[in-house]
Formats: structure tokens, sequence, C-alpha cells
């Protein structure tokens, strides 16, 4: 990557060509973060102009420092417009209340009481994935499991999950041109049609519960509802998803990581851990200062746009050893792939649990190989990042209905 310098205010930065929102490939990406994280913060004029950062420290520093780095601007570049997510584009001291909406419900106690039907669900799901003889693991398997898991977390319908995936990824391919609630239109509709059925039918769950919830003193208004219940439906699947393929990914490529985890299941958590380190799922995340502040040695003035990679973060030779490679004995715990500070997110546990079991039901099988290349298309929606799929294949010689792509 060539480096440009930028005039920015009365200093020149240095600047690249890092466009978030082009088709990159893998290789590309990680070669990207590895140009730009000698420099420090770096200085782009794509979408309306924003620093880039990507060492540990300065994206972990501006994480835990909301009151300088703001959310209330939205955390996408470019800027959202109309649009809002709940609680993530919002300071204290209302981000306090937006929140409670989500940790009321994702307790320990609650993922403790629902770990049973997480660990039957990652049996049948990684059971019929063999019987199969494989296929793409990300379409049976990944995204299978958090969107069942939805209707049991939150109460949509079953019809709700059925056209999740197909309407986020259609909203993704909007962001950059447009508002995120004109992006998000056929997915707020969706969400209206919950809250009305909810008021007709007061099923026993969660989303009947919010519909009298209270923020700062009032009643929640429907609008809030949405925004709540879309955070709830895109990111309770999104994230889940990606981890679990690049999970699969990198045990795929490696038998001797593989044969690890079969030897000693209960290391599933550290891989875990280090799978959500290297393959981390959401990977871009704005901010804009409140006032000049620098940024490791870097001034940066106020008002500027922010764009903290926590993916880059995350592989930093400087906070990890050869961090390009796969190991579980770093004790990856520390790592950003759910943020930092007041912004983290808060269902970790639910995504780390059901991150385990699916590790755990996959190591009482034989080996698995990749059975085509895995694909990757880029930042989802300029954000997320994971195999969009993922064929594998068992080397047991198991055959099933399926073919590799997995395809009946």
């Amino acid at each position: 990557m060539t480096e440009v310098r930028q005039e920015v205010g009365e200093r020149s930065a240095p600047a690249c060509p890092f466009d978030h929102h082009r088709a990159m490939s893998l290789e590309e990406i990680h070669g990207a973060y590895a140009t730009l994280r000698p420099g420090g913060p770096t200085y782009s004029s794509e979408h309306g102009g924003y620093w880039m950062v990507t060492r540990f420290e300065d994206v972990r520093g501006a994480l835990r420092d909301p009151a300088t780095f703001s959310s209330a601007g939205g955390h996408r570049i470019p800027a959202i417009g109309s649009g809002r997510s709940l609680p993530i584009d919002v300071d204290p001291p209302l981000h306090g209340d937006y929140r409670k909406l989500f940790t009321d419900r994702v307790t320990p106690q609650l993922v403790r009481a629902m770990t049973p039907f997480l660990r039957s669900l990652a049996d049948e799901l990684v059971g019929g994935f063999h019987a199969a003889g494989g296929g793409d693991f990300v379409h049976d398997v990944a995204l299978a499991m958090p969107l069942a898991v939805l209707p049991e977390l939150v109460g949509f319908s079953r019809e709700t999950v059925v056209n999740l995936r197909v309407l986020t990824e259609r909203s993704w391919e909007q962001v950059a041109e447009a508002s995120l609630d004109e992006a998000r239109g056929e997915l707020r509709q969706v969400m209206r049609d919950e809250i009305s059925r909810h008021r007709t039918n007061r099923p026993d769950d969660y989303l009947t519960e919010l519909l009298s919830a209270s923020i700062d003193g009032r009643l929640v208004t429907d609008d809030e509802l949405e925004r709540t219940l879309l955070t709830f439906a895109i990111a309770g699947h999104e994230t889940t998803a990606n981890a679990a393929a690049w999970l699969a990914y990198f045990l795929a490529r490696d038998g001797e990581l593989q044969e690890a985890l079969r030897a000693e299941p209960a290391l599933a958590g550290a891989y875990v851990e280090e799978g959500l380190r290297l393959g981390t799922p959401a990977q871009l995340f704005a901010r804009q200062t409140t006032t000049a502040t620098d940024i490791g040695q870097c001034p940066v003035p106020a008002g500027a746009r922010v764009l903290l990679s926590l993916g880059a973060a995350n592989r930093d030779e400087r906070q990890y050893a050869r961090p390009d490679e796969f190991n579980i004995a770093r004790g990856a715990r520390g790592h950003l792939a759910f943020g930092f500070g007041i912004h983290q997110c808060p269902g970790a546990l639910l995504a780390r649990t059901e991150l385990r079991l699916l590790l755990e039901a996959l190591a009482s099988l034989p080996p698995w190989e990749p059975a085509g290349p895995a694909e990757f298309e880029g930042f989802m929606g300029g954000i997320h990042l994971g195999p969009r799929r993922l064929p594998l294949k068992f080397t047991d010689g198991s055959t099933g209905e399926r073919t590799a792509g997995g395809a009946r």
C-alpha cells in the first residue's frame, strides 16, 4: 500500500486509501491492517473523512473514554443519517437506560437456564451436518444456531426468524449510500409486525415485557421498541454466526488444532477466545471526538470522525506475540472482539456459551476439512467480517443427501 499524505487542519497526517465498504479479500484486509498499525492513526478522505485507529492500546483507550469519543453520531462511517441503533448510538447517561433493556434479559442466570436447550440445539445441528456428509457450515450451522435461539431469547415468531438473515444482508448492501432507517425499512416493518402481534396476543415472552418497559422514567415509544428489537435481532445472530464460522474455518485448515480439541474438549473455551481474537466478527466501530485529543502521539481535532478497528487491534504485534497464529496458550481473554467499556456487547456470555457448545459438539465428530474455498466478500455493512460460505466435508467418508455446497 502506497503511503500518501493528507493535510488535516494544520498538520500533515499519513493517509491510506482504505475503504471498508469496498469488496476486499481477506489477504487485502489483513495486509492493510499490518501496513497501517506501525504509523499509528491514519487519515482517510473516504466517506467524508475519518481517522482510522488500528493499534490495540489506542483502540482500547478510545473505547474506555466515551466522554471524548462519543457514540451519539452513530457507530458507522459514513454517518447513518436518520436511524440510530439502541443502545449503541447513545451516550451516557441515557445509554444506561437503553442498555438495561438488554442486560435485564441476557443475564448469567438466563444463560445457565438456557444451556440445556443450547446444548441440545448444538448437538442437533452438528449431528445433522455430519450425517449429511458436511455442507455449507455458514448456512447449516453457524447461522442456524443463533437464529434458532432468538425465539427463545426474545419471542420472535418463527416466520420472523426465517426471513431475518435475507433482510439483514439486503440492508447491508445499502448502508454506504442510504440512511440506516432507509436501509432497514423492511426489517423495521417486521419489528412493527412483531410489536402488533404481541400487543394483541400477549404471549409470555420478553418482547411482551418490553411493551411496558421504561426509559428515563417514561414508557418506551414504538420507535424505541423497533430499534431495540432490531439490535436484538441483528446483533443477536450476526456476531455469533461470524464467530462460529471463523472457528470452523481455522480448525478446518489445521488438523492438529482439531486433534488437540478432540483429545481435551474442556479446551473449547480457550479455543473460543482465540478464535474471537483472530477472527474478530465485528471489526469496525465509529466514534466522534467531543474535544481535541491525542490518539497515541497523534493530535486529532474536535468533531473528528474516528473509525476504531477492533480487528486490527486484536492482531497487534505489540499486544500479542505472533498475532496471526491461532495459539490457545496465549490467554487471549483480554481481546476486544466484544468491544470494551460501557458499550461492550451485553450478549457476550450468551455468544461465548453458544460457541463453546458448538465446539464441544464438533469435538465428538471425525475430522473435517475444506470441501472448497471459503468465500469472503469484505466487510458486511462496513463492520462485520466472516466467511459468507464455508464448504466443509468429513474425512470418515460419511455421505449424505447434500453436496458440499449445502444444496439438497
